[in-house]
């Protein structure tokens, strides 16, 4: 029998998110769709299994490091060892960036960042027993096909330009 890929994926629901989880059943992996909107997450897994590929649905809040940790177990369970974790879930807020407020600034760094964070750990405990990592965590962990996509550093850069940014048109009033 074929080794299939057993792959987790946040943000799976709608957007690039989605498109990935199909992109992957497709290949007939095993796929563990995370997001809050069920609906969406159940669309998602009927499309894997129209390729042939597997899917468990976990509808969570990836803010919550507790809901990400018994998710990443949950797919183990199912499935197997996790090869590969994609981190995409986020939030947006379109307002000008004055009338942004505190409690939205918070939500969208709890999902966007902290939510990559989560995930990134909960990848990294169960894949570490399993593989040799290197000191840094790249794309690449390692040769066997396991792979974390993180965002972290382009959430970062992205908040220090959009600080900047706003730095730069205080002062050129």
């Amino acid at each position: 029998m074929e080794e299939r890929e057993v792959v987790v994926i946040t943000g799976a629901s709608a957007g690039v998110g989605r498109a990935t989880a199909q992109a992957f059943g497709r290949r007939k992996a095993r796929v563990g769709l995370i997001a809050r909107g069920r609906d969406g997450l159940e669309g998602a897994k009927r499309e894997i299994e129209s390729f042939g590929g597997e899917a468990i649905v976990l509808p969570l809040d990836v803010s919550d490091p507790d809901a990400v940790e018994q998710a990443a177990s949950a797919v183990e369970n199912a499935f197997g060892p996790i090869d590969i974790w994609i981190n995409n879930a986020m939030l947006s807020v379109f307002s000008p960036i004055m009338e942004v407020q505190p409690d939205e600034y918070r939500r969208v760094t709890d999902v966007t960042y902290l939510g990559y964070v989560w995930g990134t750990l909960a990848a990294l405990r169960r894949m570490k027993p399993h593989r040799a990592l290197p000191k840094s965590v790249e794309l690449e962990l390692n040769k066997n096909r396991s792979w974390i996509m993180a965002g972290a550093a382009a959430l970062l850069l992205g908040a220090a330009l959009g600080i900047r940014f706003a730095s730069a048109s205080r002062t050129s009033r």
